[in-house]
Formats: C-alpha cells, sequence, structure tokens
C-alpha cells in the first residue's frame, strides 16, 4: 500500500452557501411542512414520533414502540468532570455514585421536534400584561411586609433595584412552583413586566430602523400614521432556525391568505429590506401596503396590518371566529396562520367557519455549509502494483509460492502477474504492462489509522505513464 502526504497546495476549506426551500400550509388548526401529511407506523400514529408539520431533530424514537422497547432517553455518566442536566439539582446529583447514570428528568426523552408558532397580541396588551402583573407584585410585596403602602411606594426601588425587603424566610412559589425566598420571588414577578415576546424584541426591531422606517418600534409615519407595537394588535410569526439555517433569505418570503379556496391577500418581501408589502390580489384592498416586517437573521415574521382582506369576491361580508371567543371578525393579516400551534383548538368555538380559512407561508433559508477540498495524486510510475489476490495469476500452484533456501541463500519466488494488456490483434493480450484499476482511495490521520474511503464511480485504469489527481470533497 502507498500513502502520500497532503501538501499545503492540496488542501483548500471554504464555504458552500445553500438556499433550502421551506414551505407551510396551515389548515384547519393543523401545519403541514413541504407537502408532507402524517404517516401512521406501526405502533405510532407518526412514523418520525413527531406531529405533522414538525420536524425531529436527531431522528430518533422513529416509529418505536414505547412499551417493549422503551424510548431513547438523554443520560450520561457521573464521573469526575460533574458534569450534569441542568434540571438535576446538586444534592440529587451528589447522592449518586461515580459511574451511575443520571437521566434527564421525565418528559424529556426524544424525539426533540420543532415547528412554526404564532402568536396574537390583541391592542394594549403590554399595558395589560404590565397592570396585572404589578397587582399580583403589590400583593406579594404586602404579604410579606404587612404595612399599608401605596403600590408606587411598593415598587420603589433600592440602590440594588429592588424593594427594601427580605425577610429569608422560604416559602412556596405559586407561580413557577418550588420554593423562593420572598425576594426572590420578588425578582420572578418583577421579570413578567417584560414578558411579552413583543417587547422582548423591542431592540433588535429598532436595530433595523435604518432598513426601513417601519421598523420603528414606536413611531409616528408621514402619512399622519402612528404605531407602537406594544399598543396596537400584532401577529407574531416565530420559525425555529433549524428550518432556515443562519438567516431567512432576502426577498424570498411570501405569505398567502386564502379564504373558501380563493386568494383574498399575498404579501412579499420584494424590496429585501424587510417590509412585507401586499402584493395581491391586483387591486385588492391594501395593495402596496407595508402589512408586516420580518427578522431574517433571528426568523420572526410581525404583522401589523389590520385592514379587511374581504372587501370584494365570494368571501365578502363573510366573518369569522379567528379569536375563539365567539365573536367572528373580518379577515386581515393580524389573524394569518390562525391554528398554528396557538393554542387554538381544532375543535374549539367557531372551528367550523375558521375551516374555510388556509394559509401558505413560503420562504428559503440560508445555510453555510463548511467543505473541505482534498487533492489525491497518482503520479506516474507509481501505483501500478496491486495486493489484491486477483492481480496474481491464477494458474500458479502452491509451490511456486514457497521460498528457496539453502546454505548459502534465501529466494523468494517470483510470482506471475496476470497480464490484463488488451491487444487490437487475435491474441487475447498484448506484451505484459504494469496495469491496475483504481477503485478506491483511503484517507489516512498521522498514526496512519483509517479515517475515511471515497469509492470512484468507476475503476480508473492506471498505466506506468499516466497520472491523475481525484478531487474529493468533504462536508465538515
Amino acid at each position: 500500500m502507498s500513502l502520500y502526504k497532503f501538501t499545503a497546495n492540496d488542501l483548500f476549506v471554504n464555504q458552500l452557501k445553500t438556499n433550502p426551500s421551506c414551505r407551510f400550509d396551515v389548515y384547519n388548526s393543523q401545519v403541514f411542512y413541504n407537502n408532507k401529511s402524517e404517516q401512521a407506523g406501526a405502533f405510532t400514529s407518526s412514523v418520525p414520533g413527531v406531529p405533522a408539520g414538525h420536524v425531529s431533530l436527531y431522528e430518533l424514537n422513529v416509529d418505536r414502540n414505547p412499551t417493549d422497547t422503551g424510548l431513547v432517553f438523554p443520560f450520561m455518566q457521573r464521573d469526575s468532570s460533574l458534569t450534569t442536566f441542568k434540571t438535576l439539582s446538586t444534592s440529587d446529583y451528589y447522592s449518586l455514585d461515580y459511574g451511575d447514570s443520571v437521566n434527564a428528568v421525565s418528559g424529556a426523552e426524544y424525539p426533540l421536534s420543532a415547528s412554526i408558532v404564532r402568536e396574537f397580541f390583541d391592542t394594549g396588551h403590554f399595558a395589560t400584561m404590565a397592570t396585572s402583573n404589578e397587582s399580583v407584585i403589590f400583593q406579594e410585596y404586602q404579604r410579606h411586609n404587612s404595612v399599608a403602602l401605596s403600590l408606587d411606594a411598593a415598587l420603589g426601588t433600592t440602590t440594588d433595584g429592588f424593594p427594601p425587603y427580605d425577610d429569608g424566610d422560604v416559602h412556596n412559589d405559586t407561580i413557577d412552583g418550588g420554593t423562593r425566598t420572598s425576594l426572590e420571588r420578588y425578582k420572578r414577578l418583577k421579570t413578567l413586566l417584560t414578558s411579552s415576546h413583543i417587547n422582548a424584541l423591542k431592540n433588535t426591531i429598532n436595530h433595523y430602523s435604518a432598513m426601513s422606517p417601519h421598523f420603528s418600534y414606536s413611531a409616528s409615519f408621514a402619512s399622519g400614521y402612528s404605531r407602537d407595537l406594544d399598543e396596537v394588535p400584532v401577529n407574531l410569526l416565530s420559525v425555529p432556525s433549524i428550518f432556515y439555517g443562519s438567516a431567512l433569505e432576502k426577498g424570498t418570503i411570501s405569505l398567502k391568505y386564502y379564504l373558501t379556496g380563493t386568494l383574498i391577500g399575498e404579501i412579499k418581501d420584494e424590496n429585501k429590506n424587510g417590509e412585507l408589502i401586499q402584493v395581491g390580489p391586483e387591486g385588492s384592498t391594501g395593495s402596496g401596503s407595508v402589512a408586516g416586517i420580518a427578522l431574517y437573521k433571528q426568523g420572526f415574521i410581525i404583522l401589523t396590518g389590520s385592514w379587511d382582506l374581504q372587501t370584494t369576491g365570494p368571501s365578502a361580508e363573510a366573518k369569522l371566529n379567528y379569536k375563539n371567543t365567539g365573536t367572528a371578525v373580518t379577515s386581515s393579516w393580524l389573524y394569518f396562520a390562525v391554528g398554528a400551534n396557538d393554542g387554538i383548538p381544532i375543535d374549539g368555538e367557531g372551528a367550523d367557519t375558521r375551516a374555510s380559512a388556509s394559509y401558505v407561508m413560503s420562504f428559503s433559508g440560508t445555510t453555510e455549509v463548511p467543505v473541505m477540498t482534498m487533492f489525491a495524486h497518482a503520479p506516474k510510475g507509481q501505483l501500478n502494483f496491486s495486493n489484491n489476490p486477483t492481480y496474481l495469476s491464477y494458474s500458479a500452484t502452491s509451490a511456486d509460492y514457497e521460498a528457496l533456501t539453502s546454505s548459502v541463500s534465501y529466494r523468494e519466488p517470483e510470482l506471475a502477474t496476470v497480464n490484463i494488456v488488451s491487444s487490437s490483434y487475435d491474441s487475447p493480450a498484448a506484451s505484459f504492462a504494469k496495469e491496475t484499476y483504481i477503485s478506491k482511495i483511503g484517507l489516512y490521520d498521522g498514526n496512519k489509522n483509517l479515517i475515511g474511503l471515497t469509492t470512484v464511480a468507476k475503476p480508473v485504469k492506471k498505466q506506468e505513464d499516466r497520472e491523475f489527481t481525484f478531487k474529493l470533497c468533504l462536508d465538515i
């Protein structure tokens, strides 16, 4: 076997940019990913172990019988590294002996899955949320201090940013369960003031305001239109990065809104600046208007277009119970993708009317794949002998393989090799010449351990006067 070392000019590392396409169809509170429906298996209702519209991270527990074999779950062993799951308490961890299995908490079994999620925030959502939580905080403060203070006084802060109390006692926490001191519980409640997912994106949205004024979280526009995302209704669509990679590809986002099979609205980011502009149907209400914004790197689509999409066509005047409250409203971009993992049940109130609406969201992602390119050389005059037994003449007998020994010499036999040189005449073979066929190329590490093997599509004939260079590509 011949070994050759790669030189600096034989190895190149670069990135391959890919743009995988994604499409989500939402109908009747169900999500379908890339036109894949749910497939029943022998042991589970879904072969991959996740519902339709989801992807499985490691593709484990595929059609696995949970009764006979159990489900694959994450675990590790306690060792000197002290590595463990964050869900395991310190006391429970130190109660284990070295070598014991450390299992994740129940419910953490594979598969891990992801899908798009819709969240709806109604008018004045942030103020309502803050007022409600401030009241809870105030009650908690009074419960542990037994003093008559106003709400403002109770929420006053000291140098550490929290009210000046901590009795040090441990209390049951009805918010998350478990126990906390009064100060710890107060800190937990305080975080609820900014628990709005829209408000959490405030700095990110404002960061992109240079791209378009529509990225201003709170602003007034030249047309007299003002908007504050803490006050106006907002429809938030979240796309996990497993679907798009590093960013949503600019200019590829398309959202289509159907009612009774008729397209009543379509928006695209045709300017590639994050503005989602209504482009169809042609001449429809809202055409040319910005219905929302897209955060390409973060994978969020924020829709604020509240105009009526049903002013014309066969679905005019038809109102649907989008909010699942018993009150029907007209269709707008605020209700796009209702039922996409937003907690609205498939058989909830008004589901029979919501079933007439369907939605399609499509986009391309951006993924950079590191690629190593290697050039393997087969020089002239080399690699013309094979260790394959078929390289020797089949007419040789066992006696031909025996070494000749005497008191003055030791001589190994010269074994006859097969002449595979083809002849253009009647003879089956021409004059003998060394020829081999290269079918595989192995990759070895510094200790000569085989770490990779590649096979060529068709064996390459190697003659002594020929040299070859094989190009190998490896995703890393």
